[in-house]
């Protein structure tokens, strides 16, 4: 598997390194790719980042999932993007993964993409998610979406972004290996 991870400034540094490094140890490929000119981004906390490439210069088709980490600034860039909207709605139209945490579903939910769907986001943003069915679960899975809550449930989006990636209903191999490498609940 192969995940374009867009990065804003602004980004909330847990809820990016968390899934970067698990699915880094179940076996997936990461390609982070700053929505800017530049490659240079700094989280939410001043973690610099240097991204592998942009937006701009990430081919879609290459890649099985896309991620949006949350952040508040970092969300409000990745909103403020006709290229992020466009790079989620094809992600979408060609039924790959779409992985987003915290604040990061309004940007799912401002492209259309949540309508019909139950999903979940940081708790202050919840009167600003248009979807189907808002959901106070740590993590909702629906579809080819997998949103969750915030930095504190970034180890249980990892594991079940992971092992729906990865695994099938009755082989939670992948993620179980990981779980139990890094000592997960």
């Amino acid at each position: 598997m192969k995940i374009l991870a867009l990065l804003a400034d602004g980004f909330e540094e847990t809820e990016f390194v968390v899934p970067f490094d698990l699915w880094q140890r179940g076996g997936c490929e990461i390609v982070t790719a700053s929505i800017k000119n530049s490659t240079d981004v700094t989280g939410a906390h001043g973690l610099p980042v240097q991204a592998s490439t942009t937006l701009g210069q990430a081919n879609l088709a290459d890649f099985d999932g896309i991620f949006l980490p949350g952040g508040g600034p970092g969300v409000k860039n990745l909103a403020a993007s006709a290229d992020v909207e466009k790079a989620v709605c094809a992600m979408n139209d060609a039924d790959k993964w779409i992985f987003a945490i915290c604040a990061a579903p309004l940007v799912l939910s401002k492209a259309g993409l949540l309508i019909d769907r139950r999903c979940t986001c940081f708790p202050g943003c919840k009167g600003e998610l248009v979807c189907r069915e808002f959901s106070e679960d740590r993590v909702v899975v629906d579809g080819n979406i997998i949103t969750s809550r915030g930095a504190g449930t970034a180890e249980e989006f990892a594991l079940a972004t992971l092992a729906s990636m990865t695994d099938t209903e009755t082989d939670t191999e992948t993620a179980d290996r990981i779980r139990k490498q890094v000592v997960a609940r």
